[in-house]
């Protein structure tokens, strides 16, 4: 008698009762963890046993903190201004969200004003595009910038940063 199998791919299978190695990627981290296939339940559901431990690596160089904040900003080489919303930042960047479809394009220089939440004004620091997505759809453009200075500016936004991640807000 065959033991029963869960299909993983099309060319992976796996036992039901046997351990597996699981890897999860979620919000810029890796969590892996063995695990016991438990059940299948059919159309590409599996059932796993919950992990006794896992393990966490963090994929980017900076951890990214959750925020909403208000942001100006201007196209460094063109005379074209924007306002929009910091959706997440870190020591290295930021992304940003623009109702609407903002011409903005990959290694832009921007240069950018808001209030961090600590009442910290962040003001005219430089930042280039690293990349731009429009979302037609939802009219929205996102764009993920990477700070250049000035030290000043950079190091309030570090200093947040560490004070978010010291007390994992």
């Amino acid at each position: 008698m065959e033991e029963p199998v869960v299909k993983v791919s099309d060319r992976i299978v796996a036992l039901i009762g046997n351990m597996v190695l699981c890897w999860f990627v979620h919000e810029g981290e890796v969590y892996r963890f063995e695990t016991v296939i438990r059940k299948s339940l059919g159309e590409g559901l599996t059932l796993l046993e919950y992990p006794s431990r896992f393990q966490v690596e963090v994929l980017r160089k900076y951890v990214r903190i959750r925020v909403n904040l208000e942001v100006e900003f201007s196209v460094a080489v063109r005379n074209l201004s924007f306002r929009g919303t910091v959706a997440d930042i870190s020591e290295g960047g930021c992304q940003i969200h623009v109702d609407g479809i903002a011409f903005i394009g990959k290694s832009d220089v921007l240069v950018l004003s808001f209030m961090l939440p600590d009442n910290q004004l962040v003001k005219a620091i430089e930042g280039v595009v690293k990349n731009v997505e429009h979302d037609r759809a939802k009219k929205r453009t996102t764009v993920g910038v990477q700070f250049r200075g000035p030290s000043s500016e950079l190091g309030k936004i570090s200093s947040f940063c560490q004070f978010c991640q010291y007390f994992k807000v």
